[in-house]
């Protein structure tokens, strides 16, 4: 019987391919999850309706319900992932073109059911997309695969976010939103570079996400997710609102967390694929908790004592470290997930742990309009400075059942 896949050294255009394929879907994420509030609040929309934008991507946090069904069925001719791949960038390329073509004009609802569109198919996508780099690439290179899936979201929060949000400022929403939609539709040229005909031959287990609750190791990890991802979704969630209520212009904004943002991010993640050569993905998590922790409460103490208003660098100097962290945190992350996955169903098993990990960070998005506009930016930080030193100080002991668990396996 054939192996899922011949593990031969990964290339960099195996690499070059991987991050294309993200890329491919982080194009319209970001632009709702960067562009989109920027616009909201600069026509003076309310941060409680900003924060609820976040409930545009339920599909991202139940598409483990759908999962079993992408490592299941395809098209032999095809393959297994290229399948999906396939029609899921075509019905991307199609929602971001009516989304262009109606906008806001329309109406609310239509605007949110286009939305609901460009979501499903990004996230049904996306466990294509997950299933291929966890079966392509041999254990000891799931380091590359995280990086290079943290470099495809850093460009497409780049062109996605800033890049559109600098369009709509210039040509206005409909020349912008048509120029996505040719961006994305070009990352097609990495689908025509995956072939994986051979790749399910093997599989003789039927996929299921049941099988995936199963596993300890698991669902220690969702604890983890839980208490590591819920402190940080707030915190990112207001950072834009905060700069436009800084007197940031758009321009401003998207440069610094799009561009500038974007490639600290990029850098962060090959920093981190370098120190997972010599530690565990979890040790790296925790670390960079810490450096979290600590970023929060520097930007509480920079908006406290007015430096943030007498020289808006240092608040923009904040933003970037914390970008940063984040990005080296996503990286660790996901090559934890990487290395739990089964190669039997590892689009499955990936995609319910990124399922958990973004229904936490949606649901503490969403709150966060709330707390910080009860709070003030000053104290909701500082509060979530605190929060997050008590959130590694419980992960620790969940990363050693963890280790405890998936060694043995």
């Amino acid at each position: 019987m054939q192996r899922p896949f011949e593990q031969v050294p990964v290339t960099r255009l195996g690499l070059a391919v991987i991050v294309a394929l993200y890329l491919a879907h982080a194009l319209p994420l970001y632009f709702y999850n960067v562009a989109m509030p920027a616009i909201l609040r600069s026509q003076g929309v309310d941060l409680r309706w900003i924060g609820m934008l976040s409930l545009l991507y339920v599909p991202w946090a139940f598409k483990f319900l759908w999962a079993p069904l992408v490592d299941r069925h395809y098209v032999n001719r095809l393959g297994r992932r290229r399948t999906w791949l396939w029609l899921t960038q075509a019905a991307l390329v199609l929602g971001i073109v009516v989304l262009a073509l109606t906008g806001l004009e329309h109406g609310l609802l239509l605007f949110v059911l286009v939305g609901l569109w460009i979501s499903t198919f990004a996230a049904t996508q996306d466990i294509a997309i997950d299933g291929y780099t966890v079966e392509s690439l041999a254990p000891a290179e799931h380091r590359l695969g995280s990086m290079a899936q943290s470099i495809g979201v850093g460009l497409g929060s780049m062109l996605g976010g800033a890049g559109v949000l600098w369009l709509y400022q210039v040509v206005g929403w409909q020349s912008a939103l048509l120029t996505l939609a040719g961006l994305t539709a070009l990352t097609m040229l990495a689908v025509a570079r995956v072939d994986d005909r051979h790749s399910a031959a093997a599989t003789a287990a039927t996929p299921g996400f049941i099988a995936t609750f199963k596993r300890r190791e698991v669902r220690w990890t969702l604890l983890l997710i839980l208490v590591y991802r819920l402190v940080e979704a707030p915190a990112m969630a207001m950072l834009t609102p905060l700069l436009v209520d800084r007197q940031w212009s758009l321009t401003q904004i998207g440069l610094l967390m799009s561009v500038a943002g974007a490639s600290v991010g990029l850098l962060a993640a090959v920093l981190a694929a370098r120190l997972l050569q010599r530690q565990t993905p979890a040790s790296l998590l925790l670390r960079a908790g810490w450096l979290r922790s600590l970023a929060y409460l520097l930007i509480a103490g920079l908006l406290l004592s007015g430096l943030a208003d007498g020289s808006p660098l240092w608040l923009g100097a904040m933003v970037l470290v914390l970008l940063a962290i984040r990005y080296l945190a996503m990286t660790s992350l996901y090559a934890l997930f990487m290395q739990l996955c089964s190669r039997q169903q590892a689009g499955t098993d990936f995609t319910v742990l990124v399922c958990i990990e973004l229904l936490v960070f949606f649901v503490g998005g969403s709150l966060s309009g709330f707390l910080a506009k009860s709070l003030g930016y000053d104290a909701y930080y500082l509060l979530l400075g605190g929060l997050s030193v008590l959130s590694v100080v419980l992960c620790k002991p969940i990363v050693r059942l963890i280790q405890a668990e998936s060694g043995h396996r």
